[in-house]
Parts: structure tokens; C-alpha cells; sequence
């Protein structure tokens, strides 16, 4: 099978037109919108945990803290819930409540830092995580 000059500069001209949008090469796109990461809230005791415990995110990104098993909170290290501040200065302070197996909670982050974070019933226990914001 030969192809003539007009198909090839056709199929030339398509690749190129094709290549941003793939993300072949240097004029890749980035993605910048915001995404969601789970966190996975376990536990009933001495095993309470968040996992992973220790999450990297962006600005504007979600976290959902998903209450698998027990009784947990997720707050802020912060003098609104008399604890020091562990939260980026200027973030807003944050604490979920009480959350039971099945209930799920989100959190936007707003500031780059680190956010931490524990729950209420089981901290003493080393019950407390962390995001990473960049």
C-alpha cells in the first residue's frame, strides 16, 4: 500500500493537531482542577486510625474522611478547639462532629501547609493525621 504527499501531510497534520490534547510531548496540559482524596477513617479502640494518615494535596483539592467502623471527630489542631495551631495561619478551623460508621465528611483545603488533625475520642490513643498542601 503506497500513500501519496497529500495523505501523509494529512496524517502529519492530524498528529500535530492531536498532540496537545494527548499530552504527547513538551505542550502537554496539565491538569489543575481540583481533586478529591479519601481518607479512610477505621477503628473502634486502640486500633482507631486514619488511613492513609498522611495525605499530599493543592489548594482547592477535597478531602473526604469516609467513617468505616466506631465513633471519630476530624479537627483541626487549632485554638478554636483548645489545641494548639497545627493548621496553615489564616486557615479556617475545623472540626467534623461526631461522624458513625457509614457517614462520610469533607474538608476543602484553602492554604498551602500542613494541616493536622485528630480525632477527639481517640487522640490519646494517636488517633491524628496529616495533609500535606503545596
Amino acid at each position: 500500500m503506497t500513500y501519496d504527499r497529500f495523505h501523509i501531510a494529512v496524517f502529519i497534520l492530524l498528529i500535530i493537531a492531536v498532540r496537545p490534547v494527548t499530552g504527547m510531548g513538551n505542550g502537554c496540559l496539565q491538569n489543575n482542577l481540583p481533586d478529591t482524596v479519601t481518607v479512610k477513617v477505621l477503628g473502634t479502640d486502640t486500633d482507631a486510625r486514619f488511613e492513609p494518615n498522611v495525605i499530599q494535596v493543592r489548594p482547592g483539592d477535597t478531602v473526604r474522611f469516609e467513617v468505616k467502623e466506631g465513633m471519630h471527630t476530624v479537627t483541626a489542631y487549632h485554638p478554636d478547639n483548645r489545641r494548639e495551631l497545627g493548621i496553615p495561619e489564616g486557615a479556617e478551623s475545623f472540626d467534623s462532629g461526631a461522624l458513625t460508621a457509614g457517614d462520610t465528611w469533607f474538608l476543602t483545603i484553602t492554604h498551602t501547609g500542613e494541616y493536622n488533625y485528630f480525632c477527639m475520642p481517640h487522640e490519646r490513643m494517636g488517633h491524628v493525621g496529616k495533609i500535606i498542601s503545596d
